[in-house]
């Protein structure tokens, strides 16, 4: 066979690899959408958005003041619109900006040259791994933020020494988007203007000017039209903020609120030493960074060690994309050890395709630097193989304590349990019941509102936004961090002694999956709960789901009395 023709094979048998890849991507996205678990954060998105774009429920109120970008709430609101509210049709639009992301992956690529083994392998890298498969199909922002970014990435190589100003408006309309949708990507804007000081030429001060004026009019009027707590929640980087409140630079908004408490679900550690000791201890790196991430790690070390070789093409580009990721990795999980020191494992996927994006262009430069020679092929083969079993011995590693709610763990699928759930709570409680939550499983909230029926929306994060006040603190400054905390969507335990004695006409006890920490005020075994269900309330229902995955069991109570007795007083 001649040269053409060993060309033109392999270029063949890409393309069905590639395929191949796809095919399997999609199979597997289409039975996560229907079937995998959820979690907290999901139920949150999935509930909040209908809220939100209802109107039934107004973001950055006193009802609710999240502690998220307003973005996506809207954006994926506004699908609900279309598509509906339930968990399955919530999360196509992801699985549908994964298909999107994956095309504007390989069509980078294909900009800097690469060919379709280098393709192939980037796909695999960012959409065939476990947690891709998890979080990519859930209706989360993780898709949506890789959707902004590589629609940045894509106007930033088309800035080529000059910038006019639809290029500049385009990106400061992206960037501008992907901070509303995750203010944790701050640290990619700023990456992104550093890239457009080198690639913009004698108009970068064109791109700044117009991404500062379109950021400042946005922010500016959402600011007017939802106050104090937006501003405050939209400018909450973590450290970053409190030094530049300590500086004076922004304004203390609510002095007491986290300088007068605690989480007391976060171990604080004594010294900066003591913390970095352990955010890069032997347990972290091994169970929530490599084991979750292996496989877009190797596609950064593959670009770390191919680009500095001699006549290897898009050097500049592999370099940027193996530095990004390092300095993203290490910003992300620094900055989420004051609030969730193993949260890296989430957070990594909103950048890990800078890894598929690294690994690609270093195969492409090696296949190009060594002229498509037959044990290069071979090499080239071998390492896309390579890729796939290991994102598979990387999914069967991931059991015990760091596993996912995945299609590979859960055996049911989820919205049927949501909808035989609902049929019980439908049964069980009058229309527009007032109704409060002791639970920690997001089917319970789920199948609440699927019957409609709402809880307050502080139920949907219990662990998350418990604060314990500091000792020695008087009377007046209890009050106010109070106050504060609970504008803040945040609660204490007077805030659940409140719940008790006055709140809810009914109250929802979960009690099978036993998932609650012993320090929870706010839990069925806790004193708080089983004195006032004894004293005010009356069991109306009791329902259990052994079939489920995990079981799942909880009782209905129906307020009986009111007052100071709940408390056992």
């Amino acid at each position: 066979m001649d040269a053409l023709g060993r060309d033109r094979s392999f270029a063949a048998s890409g393309v069905i690899v590639l395929a191949a890849v796809i095919v399997a991507w999609l199979v597997l996205s289409v039975i996560a959408v229907t079937r995998q678990g959820t979690w907290a954060d999901e139920a949150g998105y999935i509930i909040k958005s209908w809220w939100y774009v209802s109107g039934a429920v107004k973001p950055y109120s006193a009802l609710d003041s999240t502690w998220y970008q307003p973005l996506f709430f809207y954006w994926l609101g506004a699908w609900q619109w279309l598509a509906g509210p339930d968990i399955v049709t919530s999360r196509v639009l992801s699985l549908l900006l994964t298909a999107a992301n994956i095309a504007l992956l390989a069509t980078f690529l294909r900009r800097l040259g690469g060919t379709v083994w280098p393709i192939a392998l980037a796909v695999i890298i960012y959409a065939l791994t476990e947690d891709s498969i998890f979080y990519f199909n859930s209706a989360t922002p993780f898709s949506h933020a890789i959707f902004l970014q590589l629609l940045a990435w894509h106007l930033l190589l088309s800035m080529q020494g000059r910038a006019g100003y639809p290029l500049a408006i385009a990106l400061g309309v992206v960037l501008t988007m992907t901070y509303l949708l995750r203010i944790n990507l701050v640290s990619f804007i700023a990456l992104s203007l550093v890239v457009v000081w080198v690639r913009a030429g004698c108009d970068r001060w064109r791109v700044y000017v117009v991404t500062a004026a379109i950021f400042l009019v946005v922010w500016v009027t959402l600011s007017w039209l939802w106050g104090s707590r937006f501003i405050y929640i939209s400018l909450w980087v973590p450290l970053v903020t409190d030094l530049l409140v300590n500086a004076g630079i922004l304004p203390r908004l609510f002095p007491n609120a986290f300088g007068f408490s605690h989480q007391i679900i976060i171990e604080q550690q004594p010294t900066l030493r003591a913390l970095l000791v352990y955010a890069f201890g032997r347990e972290i790196l091994r169970d929530w960074i490599l084991a979750h991430h292996i496989v877009p790690i190797a596609g950064v070390a593959l670009g770390a060690i191919v680009a500095p070789m001699k006549r290897i093409a898009n050097q500049g580009w592999m370099l940027l994309f193996v530095a990004a990721y390092c300095s993203l990795l290490v910003f992300h999980h620094l900055g989420a050890q004051s609030y969730c020191p193993i949260c890296i494992q989430g957070y990594a996927n909103y950048f890990d395709y800078l890894g598929a994006l690294a690994g690609g262009l270093a195969l492409q430069g090696v296949l190009e630097r060594f002229s498509f020679t037959r044990r290069v092929r071979g090499l080239a083969a071998a390492t896309v193989l390579v890729a796939i079993v290991t994102a598979a011995v990387q999914s069967w590693s991931l059991t015990g304590v760091n596993r996912l709610p995945s299609i590979r763990q859960w055996d049911d699928p989820l919205p049927r349990e949501v909808r035989d759930v609902s049929a019980v709570f439908g049964q069980s409680l009058p229309p527009r019941a007032s109704v409060g939550l002791v639970s920690l499983d997001p089917r319970i909230p789920l199948a609440l509102e699927e019957a409609n029926i709402r809880v307050p929306p502080v139920s949907l994060s219990l662990t998350s936004f418990y604060r314990q006040l500091k000792p020695d603190l008087t009377p007046e400054q209890q009050a106010q961090t109070i106050r504060e905390l609970e504008d803040l969507s945040a609660w204490t335990d007077s805030t659940a002694r409140r719940w008790m004695t006055n709140d809810f006409d009914w109250l929802v006890v979960q009690r099978a999956p036993e998932r609650f920490p012993p320090w929870l005020v706010w839990a069925p075994g806790a004193p708080l709960v089983k004195t006032g269900l004894a004293v005010c309330f009356e069991p109306a229902a009791k329902r259990s789901f052994d079939t489920f995955t995990p079981p799942l069991a909880f009782e209905i109570y129906k307020r009986v009395r009111r007052g100071s007795e709940c408390l056992g007083q």
